[in-house]
């Protein structure tokens, strides 16, 4: 019972209003980006999937916008502009998904975790893998069933026993753009990693908007 209550307290302090201050210079300049937000309204809020730990989504959540300021989707906006916009016309933005999941089963529950459900989470990548010495996942996204995952959303903060063999804590981002007249669907999966300067939230959201921007 000891050891259960330890992994809820780590749990609740894990997915609990942890704002991080981003200072971006001259992020004023991207103002003229404009966004036009259509994701569902759930993605902007947090979310614990189970606090059950025999639960198949035990220990996964969903990262609110309000944990970082400036939100992921303003600083989204900034490195688009930065890149595709700052000396062209003026850039437009869709956003369809932009969603953080936070996995931390591998530390809290020892033995099978989201290699259970490698098939389900395989389907939502469309085309290769590629993982970076880093640890750094990327991957491009089969729309059609990353929503057929609505209803059991934890899945979507899941992973492979090969995007993720040493089976360390994880952010999974997911972003889905129309800009420039095309559409791309992006997920990206970085560890958590505590013995750095920046916060782990901030280095997934970069490297997630890294990846995406490639795309463009």
């Amino acid at each position: 019972m000891r050891i259960y209550l330890i992994a809820v307290a780590v749990l609740l302090s894990g997915c609990a209003a942890q704002v991080v201050t981003v200072n971006v210079p001259g992020i004023e300049r991207s103002v003229p980006a404009r966004v036009t937000d259509l994701r569902p309204e759930k993605e902007k809020q947090s979310e614990i999937f189970s606090l059950l730990v025999t639960s198949d989504a035990y220990a996964t959540y969903r990262v609110p916008d309000s944990a970082i300021v400036p939100p992921a989707t303003r600083l989204f906006q900034h490195r688009a502009f930065e890149k595709l916009g700052a000396d062209s016309g003026p850039l437009e933005i869709k956003l369809h998904h932009f969603v953080v999941y936070r996995n931390l089963q591998a530390e809290l529950r020892r033995g099978a975790l989201g290699a259970a459900f490698g098939g389900v989470i395989g389907a939502v990548v469309a085309g290769q893998i590629k993982a970076e010495p880093s640890g750094i996942v990327t991957s491009l996204v089969d729309a059609k069933t990353f929503e057929a995952l609505t209803e059991a959303e934890f899945k979507r903060a899941l992973y492979t026993e090969k995007e993720n063999p040493g089976r360390g804590s994880v952010h999974i981002v997911y972003i889905e753009t129309e800009m420039q007249g095309k559409r791309a669907f992006t997920r990206t999966i970085v560890p958590i990693k505590s013995n750095t300067e920046k916060s782990p939230l901030v280095s997934a959201l970069d490297a997630a908007t890294n990846f995406h921007l490639t795309q463009y």
